[in-house]
């Protein structure tokens, strides 16, 4: 298993090619610390105090007006695997591969120096 060293971009995670300013909220689009795009509605993204993943899903079709809000919080990567397997949301390998290389476990030390 690989570690990762720098967060995704936003080509590898499946976000948009253009630049936003950050944001702290978690309910924005633009929010700082996106681990993965998984769809249009659904998206993985670690939290404001950097102690757990959040699997988010868009309150409405980006299109429209909407907001992210969190669905699922986990600690353990097999969680968050397990959880966005049973919605359907890894049948792209490349994003089961971009799960895979996250630390098994969440520790707030850890994501801050990857995430920062």
């Amino acid at each position: 298993m690989s570690k990762i060293s720098t967060p995704p971009t936003p080509s590898q995670n499946g976000g948009g090619s253009l630049p936003q300013p950050s944001s702290h909220r978690e309910r924005d689009d633009c929010y700082a610390v996106v681990v993965l795009n998984l769809s249009t509605r659904w998206r993985i993204i670690v939290c404001k105090d950097s102690i757990q993943w959040i699997l988010q899903k868009r309150s409405a079709e980006p299109s429209h007006s909407g907001e992210w809000r969190g669905n699922s919080y986990v600690t353990h990567r097999d969680a968050l695997i397990e959880l966005s397997v049973k919605r359907g949301l890894l049948s792209d390998p490349s994003k089961l591969a971009i799960l895979e290389a996250l630390p098994p476990q969440t520790h707030k030390q850890a994501l801050k120096r990857v995430y920062s």
